[in-house]
Order: C-alpha cells, then structure tokens, then sequence
C-alpha cells in the first residue's frame, strides 16, 4: 500500500504540474468520482477515475468505433504493417469549464478536479477517437498510407515494405507533433505481415486470423462458468449476458457459426431486461449446452479463418429433368469436361 500511495502523489504532483488536474473548493464540486491505482504488466502504476456514478448520468449517444470488420477491409492480402503505441492525448482535451466540477475527486483531504479530459467516463474514448479522426485522415492524405487507429495505438498499413519502412519516421514525427507521445518500448516499427489487433493474430501473407492464447483461454473460462451456471440452473445477471454476449459476437470474426445462438441469448437478455432492467437475473436455456460445447472446441483447436474470399478455380454446373441429367465442369470460362447421362428406372422413379 505504501508503494502504490507513493505512485498516486508522484503520478497527482505531476497532474498538477502538467494542468491536467487542478484544486478545487468544496462548494463547487458537484459530482465525487473515486480514484483507485492499477499496476500493469510492465510494472508501472496507472491512475483511474471510478465514475460509475457520473456515467449514470451521461446520456446515451450511438458512435462506431474501429472494429475487426474494419480492420479485415483494410488490411488486403500481402500488405504489410508496423504498430505504433500512443501514451494518452487525454490531457490535451479540455473539459468545459462548466463540466469540470462533475470530475472531482479527494486526496489527502484536498478536494481536486480534471481540467483535462480523464480516462473512465462512458463518452472517453469517444472523444479521443473523434479528435484523432481528422489527424489520421490527413496523414493518410498526404503520405498515401493506410492507418487503422484505436484510442492507445494506430497501425499503419501498406503494400510495399521498404515505402513503409522509409515513411515510419515521418508518422512518428507527424504524432508528435500534434502532442502524441510515442511509447517506444511498445512499438513494432519494423515492417511485419503480422499484426495483432484486438486480441487476434492477423497473418497478412495469406489473410488468416486467429485467436492469441491469452484471449482464448479468457474466453474458454468464460465459457465453463456459463456452462455451470446452466447445468446448476444458476441465475446470472443480464448485465453477465451481455458481457459474454459481447465477448462471443467479437469471435464471429474467426467463428461465423457463432451467430444463431448469440440472436437467442440477445432476444433472452432484451426480453428480460425490457420486463425487470438491466439488473434482473435469469436462468439461461439448456439448449444452449451443445453450443458452449461445440465453442469451447472450436477455441481449443483455433483454426484460423479466411478473411479474404478467395475466387474459385473451378466450377461445376450440374442440370437434371426427368428423363436424364448433366453437367459441366469450367475453368475460368474454358470448359473443362461435359457429362451426360440417363436415369435408371429406380431413380427416375425419386425425380
């Protein structure tokens, strides 16, 4: 505890230089949002807002952020990618003055408030990612590059390796300067056809995708506790639904079967939600066993998919009527082979 109070004034003593938090009085705070330290993989600490009580109150809105379908657009068969880590822009988004109050938090007994915009509210990274929009379009424009961008790193993308390769300094230096800080460590700035992005291998040389092991061990956990849940006859939360649900539909990417059975579980939890709120518990249906089973195998083995529709090489075109059939076997326009034949007796007898 004591290193991680340390990290919090070092991490709040830097805030205050940087103006991205600043003292406030009491009278003036309309909303208190808890403050509670992360460390990370990589042992550094991070600072997070609590603001499940402000987000409450935020109404709302529909956006479309970067998505796999996106990305599988993008990203055409033999490109060829670099990824780039971005320390947050958070504290170059000022908050309305008018705003700020709703963004207090306390330390030490001192009241405090984010000037600059905080990570954790629902409307967050939709900021960030509506700021960056018109940066990347103008990158894109002017180096004639494709950029994939998340709020914490973007991933160029092009069809020749050393235009790629020669081009990085400049979208490095072009970040900086519109006040991105660049996490070396974390940076991939040599040309790969291999890329990871959103917890999926993306392998570019022949469009395949499949699914990192963390990611499918998490999911496959996932997976036995609902399985339990259903056999015991547990009631779960519909805001548990949805969570899997989300987590499942992100996996129709490498498993199309996927979405039948995430249409009955959504109808259940909308049903139920619609009734009781999102709070409710339900039991979820038997008949989805079968299914969990049939997902937990498909995870074990991974097979990748293919993103790309690879055009056939041939085609057969068959034909039958009653007294006889054929068919035709083509390559690219160019017939192949022709068969033709009757039926016997017992089989025109099933026609």
């Amino acid at each position: 505890m004591e290193e991680e109070a340390e990290e919090y004034m070092i991490m709040l003593e830097e805030e205050l230089k940087d103006n991205i938090v600043i003292p406030s009085r009491k009278e003036q705070i309309k909303c208190y949002n808890p403050t509670f330290m992360i460390k990370k993989a990589d042992g550094k600490w991070r600072k997070i807002p609590d603001a499940k009580t402000l987000n409450k109150e935020i109404a709302d809105f529909h956006f479309k952020m970067h998505d796999s379908n996106e990305v599988k657009q993008t990203n055409i068969l033999g490109d060829w990618s670099t990824s780039l880590d971005l320390s947050s822009i958070f504290p170059y988004l000022i908050v309305q003055t008018e705003s700020q109050p709703y963004l207090a938090f306390v330390f030490q007994n001192n009241n405090f408030t984010y000037r600059a915009m905080p990570f954790g509210t629902k409307h967050s990274p939709i900021y960030l990612t509506t700021a960056m929009e018109p940066i990347m379009l103008q990158m894109q424009m002017k180096i004639e590059i494709k950029i994939v961008n998340y709020p914490d790193y973007i991933i160029p993308v092009h069809q020749n390796k050393e235009y790629l390769k020669n081009i990085i300094q400049k979208i490095i230096e072009a970040l900086i300067y519109f006040w991105f800080t660049i996490n070396t460590e974390k940076c991939e700035t040599e040309p790969k056809q291999t890329v990871i992005i959103l917890g999926y291998e993306w392998i570019l040389t022949n469009a395949m995708v499949n699914t990192k092991p963390k990611k499918r061990l998490l999911l496959q956990h996932d997976l036995y506790n609902v399985r339990r849940w259903i056999k015991t006859g547990t009631e779960i939360t519909v805001k548990q639904t949805d969570k899997l649900i989300m987590k499942l539909y992100f996996q129709r990417l490498q498993f199309q079967e996927a979405s039948l059975f995430l249409n009955t579980m959504d109808h259940q939890k909308v049903q139920a939600a619609r009734l009781k709120g999102l709070n409710t518990m339900i039991i979820m249906n038997k008949t989805a066993i079968p299914y969990i089973n049939q997902q937990v195998t498909k995870l074990r083995a991974n097979t990748p998919a293919q993103l790309i529709q690879i055009p056939p090489q041939m085609t057969i075109t068959t034909d039958t009527a009653p007294s006889d059939q054929g068919s035709i076997l083509e390559r690219e326009l160019e017939m192949i082979a022709m068969a033709h034949g009757t039926w016997n007796k017992r089989q025109a007898r099933l026609i």
